[in-house]
């Protein structure tokens, strides 16, 4: 079920301490004190669970995904920034891969599995796109999709490797090519991309939310967005699901165009 961060300004003393919760358990803070007020209730600046999924539709890459109600990032994420991109509310970051993150139990486990199976090896060396000029028809997809503007083709049409520093290793040139003209120049996989998308997947993985279990006054909720919300305040209600999320009507938007990488 879809459910929003709500918070009773009534309630909330202003301490940053669901900031601080948030910052603790995920290596930076997903949430912020800011968003839309609907008289004495706050919708929280954080991933709004979009039922139309823009992130999900952008990923090409099986990186993020849609369950429940909720989407999250799948450890599939290689960074390409298209997720970034296509979020209406500029809620999704690109974080260096390194970047640390503590995990649940269950996705800690879950990962280590995937991991293995995968046969991963740490300090694996990193890869590079090569082409096959014989393949290349110069269609220029590969350039369009490259997150940071690389001109992959003109690579491809000499069949060289791409050795642009800029490179972020997410490997979408290779997917979209429609002759495979790209591959990884490393074998059996791929490299371990440099970045790797991340939003408030409201603690996936963890037994609640951070920011509602460390608030001392419990001014901050997670409700499901039905008629529970409704009865809390029905102008954050027709807000948060009408037409909030109406194309082209969405006035309390306010982003800069781009992709935020933090870090």
């Amino acid at each position: 079920m879809r459910e929003a961060l709500v918070r009773n300004l009534g309630e909330c003393i202003n301490c940053g301490g669901c900031v601080d919760a948030c910052r603790t358990r995920h290596g930076r803070a997903r949430m912020t004190m800011t968003g839309p007020v609907f008289g004495r209730y706050q919708l929280r600046d954080v991933c709004r669970h979009c039922p139309d999924t823009p992130c999900v539709n952008a990923c090409h890459l099986d990186g993020m995904h849609l369950h429940g109600g909720k989407t999250f990032v799948s450890d599939a994420c290689r960074g390409c920034s298209k997720c970034a991109e296509a979020c209406p509310f500029g809620m999704v970051v690109l974080l260096p891969r390194e970047h640390h993150q503590r995990e649940g139990f269950f996705r800690r486990v879950v990962s280590r599995a995937r991991g293995l199976g995968n046969g991963h090896k740490p300090g694996m060396a990193e890869g590079s796109v090569a082409a096959d000029a014989r393949r290349c028809v110069q269609c220029g997809v590969c350039s369009h999709n490259c997150p940071v503007g690389i001109q992959v083709r003109d690579y491809a049409r000499e069949g060289r490797i791409v050795d642009d520093t800029r490179c972020v290793k997410c490997g979408l040139c290779i997917q979209k090519c429609p002759r495979g003209t790209l591959r990884w120049d490393i074998q059996p996989e791929a490299p371990m991309p440099h970045f790797r998308a991340d939003k408030c997947d409201l603690c996936r993985g963890f037994r609640g939310s951070a920011c509602v279990k460390e608030c001392p006054t419990g001014a901050l909720a997670r409700l499901p967005a039905d008629a529970r919300l409704k009865d809390l305040s029905c102008d954050l209600y027709d807000e948060f699901i009408g037409r909030y999320f109406t194309r082209g009507e969405n006035s309390l938007s306010k982003r800069s165009p781009g992709v935020t990488r933090v870090g």
